[in-house]
């Protein structure tokens, strides 16, 4: 008998006690082991009340991570219906990159409860302290190559519509893929192709969102906040997951279905910047001008003296007039 059985007849009957005595006849095991499989459960942070004559009562799932919890929130046709959690990753991508060669299915989800080698763009380090929410989906959308550039841009909006939608928090999004609460860095994006584009079309998106701890673990290398700061409470991580999945699943159907018009509107509105003056920095060149949104590729839009400028996420960073870095 695995614990999940239990869980899963507490959960059909909430807010009701049952019987040790009904749940060792349901599940043909013996009252021992009910007892041990109830210890374990608490041990991983379920609040179960137990009562000599009522016997058990699921009043609360934990805030920390856990497969079976996430699987039984999320409202998807595919996305997160295999998931697996590990204690600690060199980085999830990296994880969800094997799996998609060993022919992992579209829609499945790594999550690190901490990662020791996690990155972001550029390879630049990325901190990963336990508490966080370390996550990467393996896609393989019905995409051309062109369309597929954007779904850094989808899963950046899907973030913020969870977000909103859990906490009542507007969140900025920095082009292209960061997201920002009052300047400050709270999540950010990576998305890695894996192999080459052929008929068979793989990206690892990473989403890394700085959830319940303190912003001192990420060092003084980025301004940065985490939500527990923002909030003054933790979150639950197994419903802000399953959450920033449902929104994901529906922003990557859209793009399959050539509604980028209405993604853009809805970045556009988010994007932290915008109709600001702005210097462009793409190798030793420095391009100024006010940066007027993206453009239907999903290229940076940057309103020079010399007219219009685009360009590509890969090959650029963004500075503010004063001089720092956004």
């Amino acid at each position: 008998m695995a614990s999940h059985d239990i869980l899963q007849l507490l959960v059909s009957l909430p807010g009701e006690f049952v019987s040790g005595e009904r749940i060792s006849q349901q599940l043909n095991v013996t009252r021992a082991s009910v007892w041990k499989q109830i210890k374990q459960l608490k041990e991983e942070g379920f609040d179960i009340e137990a009562h000599t004559k009522k016997g058990y009562c699921l009043r609360k799932t934990p805030n920390s991570l856990n497969a079976w919890v996430i699987e039984q929130m999320v409202e998807t046709k595919s996305f997160g219906h295999v998931l697996s959690i590990e204690d600690k990753l060199k980085s999830t991508n990296a994880k969800a990159r094997e799996l998609a060669r060993e022919g992992g299915i579209h829609g499945q989800v790594v999550i690190a409860k901490s990662q020791y080698a996690g990155r972001g763009r550029m390879q630049r380090e990325w901190q990963s302290p336990l508490g966080g929410l370390w996550m990467s989906v393996i896609i393989r959308p019905n995409l051309t190559l062109a369309n597929a550039s954007k779904l850094t841009l989808a899963a950046s909006v899907a973030i913020v519509d969870a977000i909103e939608e859990l906490y009542q928090l507007r969140v900025g999004i920095k082009w292209p893929n960061d997201l920002l609460y009052n300047g400050q860095k709270i999540a950010g994006i990576l998305g890695e192709v894996v192999g080459e584009w052929n008929r068979v079309q793989t990206l690892i998106l990473g989403i890394g969102i700085n959830a319940n701890f303190s912003s001192e673990k990420l060092g003084s290398i980025l301004t940065a906040a985490t939500l527990k700061e923002i909030l003054g409470y933790e979150v639950d991580l197994n419903r802000l997951a399953a959450t920033i999945l449902e929104y994901l699943e529906k922003q990557v159907t859209a793009l399959e279905e050539n509604l980028f018009e209405d993604l853009r509107s809805n970045w556009m509105a988010r994007a932290v910047g915008l109709g600001e003056e702005v210097r462009v920095l793409r190798g030793e060149e420095v391009f100024r001008g006010v940066f007027k949104g993206i453009s239907q590729d999903g290229e940076l839009l940057l309103s020079t003296e010399q007219g219009e400028e685009r360009f590509s996420a890969g090959e650029v960073r963004l500075r503010s007039k004063q001089g720092s870095y956004f």
